[in-house]
């Protein structure tokens, strides 16, 4: 989920990997495992990405809303998301099966996300 949660807010700020990777000092690819699930990010790295984002790590490391700031970014991310209703939004799951989400899972994962 930590991945997740940095490319939703990496989206949400419209920057690329590339450029995300760049105020980390470290390649585009590694943003896209951190994203993925397949690499961690340093300790180093999430403080700095609580930096770039204006989120707590608590709220990268385990999603929980725990400042004003936080509610404030996750309102954000969800603003992007329905501004992108022309799209389609999927679920890539851990085995790396994709299921499409319907309005309804999305509105339930995002209230859930915001408590």
């Amino acid at each position: 989920m930590l991945g997740a949660r940095i490319a939703a807010l990496r989206i949400q700020a419209g920057m690329s990997q590339a450029e995300l990777g760049k105020r980390l000092s470290v390649s585009p690819s590694a943003v896209g495992m951190y994203e993925q699930g397949r690499r961690e990010p340093s300790m180093d790295r999430i403080v700095a990405l609580s930096k770039i984002f204006g989120v707590t790590t608590d709220y990268l490391l385990t999603g929980q809303l725990l400042t004003p700031g936080d509610r404030r970014a996750m309102e954000r991310v969800v603003a992007a998301i329905r501004d992108r209703t022309d799209r389609e939004i999927s679920l890539r799951r851990a085995d790396g099966t994709v299921t499409k989400l319907s309005a309804r899972e999305l509105a339930m994962a995002c209230a859930a996300v915001l408590g």
